[in-house]
């Protein structure tokens, strides 16, 4: 269980790392200024639909991506091609790479690491592996 738990901590920071900023003023500007193809972005249309989609093709009128929500979730399937009217969309939020929790994960994991390995050790040797 405590080789779990010190496996757990260093995945939970790094996927902390990426945070989503929305997009302001998309619709009085060519949306291939604000997103880029593989840009990942959560889109919500005026319906109340929702997709969290890897950007394929911008053009004047549609986005076209890739699906990247679970399967599980309602809407379409897991790498599923999804096009979608930008005069539909409501708000659009852009997944970027947070430089400041990527930094404090790094040096966290640096840190934590000689203690993770030192737990392990000391775990093993006391046969609770």
């Amino acid at each position: 269980m405590k080789l779990f738990t010190w496996l757990l901590i260093p995945i939970l920071c790094l996927a902390a790392c990426t945070s989503f900023n929305r997009l302001e003023g998309y619709q009085e500007v060519e949306l291939s200024t604000l997103l880029s193809e593989g840009d990942k972005a959560k889109v919500v249309m005026t319906n109340g639909d929702a997709y969290y989609l890897k950007v394929v093709r911008i053009t004047q009128d549609e986005l076209v991506g890739t699906q990247l929500s679970p399967p599980d979730r309602p809407g379409p399937s897991y790498g599923t091609g999804v096009t979608l009217r930008i005069e539909e969309i409501e708000t659009i939020e852009l997944e970027t790479i947070d430089g400041a929790k990527t930094t404090l994960a790094i040096a966290g994991g640096i840190v934590l690491l000689p203690f993770a390995i030192l737990g392990v050790f000391m775990g093993a040797a006391a046969g609770e592996l």
